[in-house]
């Protein structure tokens, strides 16, 4: 359907969404899932500190501990939107793959208790 303009295309979409919840639900997740699943293929599916495979624990982590900083200048609340950016970027350099407890670790307290020699 050609739109006039962008506040046409938004309108429409938001009333079709709205009109149709269940199959706009779906079809969004199905969406998502396939950029997570690019995203993942590309860098990994094992977390590169402990190994950890699960999918639903693997998280995209910023090597150089800038994740705010980065997702604040692509306007990006993180998660989905930072994994389409991946996409659309062409899979930058500056990312690995982590689960969220090294992922939160390094984050928190500047490592991974993983990786720390007692």
């Amino acid at each position: 359907m050609p739109y006039k303009n962008e506040k046409e295309r938004k309108e429409y979409h938001a009333k079709y969404a709205k009109e149709h919840r269940e199959k706009f639900n779906e079809n969004s997740r199905r969406y998502v899932a396939k950029i997570k699943k690019l995203v993942f293929d590309y860098y990994g599916r094992k977390c590169v500190c402990c190994g950890e495979t699960n999918q639903e624990f693997l998280s995209i982590d910023h090597i150089n501990g800038n994740g705010n900083k980065h997702r604040r200048e692509i306007m990006s609340t993180g998660g989905y939107s930072t994994y389409l950016w991946l996409v659309k970027n062409n899979f930058p350099e500056g990312f690995r793959t982590l689960c969220h407890n090294c992922n939160l670790s390094i984050g928190f307290y500047g490592y991974c208790p993983h990786q720390r020699s007692e």
